[in-house]
Parts: structure tokens; sequence; C-alpha cells
């Protein structure tokens, strides 16, 4: 979900205290493909991937199945249990218990069940269900990563866990890798701006990792990481300036896969300011409060801009 970004502010002015020796902050991993800014409202991915069916029991008398599996925003690591406890010709009644063996409203054959935590149907096929028969649904836990908070997850991360401490871009967004072979002498660093001499594409050069050779010596090899680039390169000497030749491709480069990178987050007893929190874009009002009331029970708490 886009965020929504109400101030430009400096950590300190987000968060006005912390606890001492930095107890307040955890190490963790950002999920890849997340772009994160200082001061956002992070989730937790808790929750993995719902089955999409249920498990019927090995000694099943019914022929029914359960189908149509999904998960609410509240949805629970672990079992989920649906049992026959009421009998009715091509139809029945079944009590259905979360993983921790909490009772949800009961469920019946045939119709689109629907709670806080589990959806499903469970059809009437072949043999009629007897008392006793049952299915589980086994939802695995996530990755633990963080993400962006978005309010209508059902992966854990509707749930606020805590604040970003920096910027973190696990997107690699227009990143991208090239391979080169020795051309001049002239050394290519961080900062540069490389041209196709032939076909004129244009990129920046964030990271050169030399694996082969020297600059000084006109035999450096090795990969640039790239951003920014604009049009496509092709199998060509590159520019940097005035220097021309600096080194040699043999094509476009290519994309960098967004990949999990690692991060520090506000994760207990702190305060901050809302002014400058990000909050996902189109939050609600009764949305961020619910919010506040889940940092609040971390020790998270809102304080008054002063």
């Amino acid at each position: 979900m886009p965020t929504d970004t109400t101030n430009s502010a400096t950590f300190q002015q987000v968060i006005k205290w912390e606890q001492e020796n930095y107890n307040s902050r955890d190490d963790v991993t950002i999920l890849a493909g997340e772009d994160i800014v200082m001061g956002e409202v992070l989730g937790q991915v808790t929750v993995g991937s719902v089955p999409t069916t249920g498990t019927a029991a090995g000694g099943n008398t019914g022929g029914g199945t359960m189908t149509s599996v999904t998960g609410s925003t509240g949805v629970k690591v672990g079992t989920y249990t649906m049992t026959c406890v009421g009998l009715d010709t091509n139809g029945g009644v079944f009590s259905v218990k979360d993983p921790d063996s909490q009772a949800l409203p009961a469920a019946g054959v045939g119709a689109a069940y629907t709670s806080d935590q589990i959806n499903f149907t469970l059809n009437d096929v072949g043999a009629d269900f007897i008392v006793g028969d049952s299915f589980t649904v086994v939802v695995p836990a996530g990755s633990e990563s963080m993400v962006a908070l978005e309010v209508a997850a059902i992966d854990g991360s509707a749930i606020a866990a805590g604040i970003s401490k920096d910027d973190y871009d696990a997107s690699a967004s227009g990143d991208r890798t090239i391979a080169f072979t020795f051309g001049g002498t002239y050394q290519i660093t961080a900062g540069d701006t490389i041209t196709g001499a032939t076909n004129g594409a244009t990129a920046r050069v964030y990271y050169v990792d030399l694996t082969s050779g020297t600059f000084a010596a006109g035999t450096a090899a090795g990969t640039l990481y790239l951003n920014g680039q604009s049009g496509t390169f092709i199998s060509e000497n590159l520019d940097v300036g005035g220097n021309s030749n600096v080194a040699t491709i043999g094509g476009n480069s290519s994309a960098i896969a967004a990949s999990d990178v690692p991060g520090v987050m506000i994760a207990r007893n702190a305060q901050y300011v809302d002014d400058y929190l990000t909050w996902p874009s189109g939050i609600t009002d009764a949305q961020k409060t619910l919010a506040k009331k889940q940092l609040k029970s971390l020790g998270i708490i809102e304080r008054d801009l002063v």
C-alpha cells in the first residue's frame, strides 16, 4: 500500500524519547520489495499462506469437501479444526475451533462461512457426514520480516509492530548490473555516469565490483551496479564524460531482483510525535486509532508536538 508522509523530519523529531543503550530497538529484516522510510509504521509478516482447501480426517464417513478457504485479518498460525456436531440429510453443522482451541461460530454445510479469522465452504459430496467427521486447516508461520503497515492484510502486517529507525530500500527498483571488460585507463567510480558510445544509453554507477585486472593497466574487468538508466545498452564501448572507451560491454544491463535487507525498528518503550509518522495512504481515523493502541501495548506512546 502506498504511504502518506505528512512531514519530512529527523529521527530526533519523530522519536522524542527511547530507552538508554538502544534497548528500544530491534534488528529486523525488511521484506524484499519494500521501500521503507524513516518514521514509517511497520507491520510484521507473522502468518504464511493460508491453504485453499481443508484436509479431511482419514476416518471421515462423509464424502464432503472443504474448499474456498481464505484467511481474514485475525487469522492465526496453527491448526483450525472443524468437527461435525449436528446431522442433517445432505448437510450438517460443524463446530469451528481456532489454533488456541477457542470456539468460533458454527458452520453449516453448503453455505459460505465467514469469520474474522477464517473463511471456507463445506460441500456435500456423496455419503452424508456423521457426527465426528472433521477437517483441519494448518496455517503456517510467516517470514517474520517487516513491511509497511497494511491495515487490510491477512499475513499479520495489519497489526502495528513498531516504527522504522531509518530509510530501507528493499525494492531494487531501477537498480541494474552490467558486466564490463577492459578499455582505457580511466577508473570508473561510484557517481560516474556511463554513456554507451554507440547507442547513447546512460546510467549512473553506484558501485564497481572489480573482479580482475586494474584500471591503471587498462585490464580492469568486473560488474557495474547502476541506477537511473535511460535507453538500452548494446555491445559497445562505454564513455564517462570526456573519457572515451573506459570499458567494453557485451549488451544491455540486467535488472537486480529485490531482496531482503537488514534494518532497525523502534520496537518498545519509546515516545513518538504523530505529525511526523508515515502511515498507509488512505488509512481511516478508526484504523489509525487502533494502530496507536497496538503501539501503546508495546510501550510506544504518542507525545504532543512541542
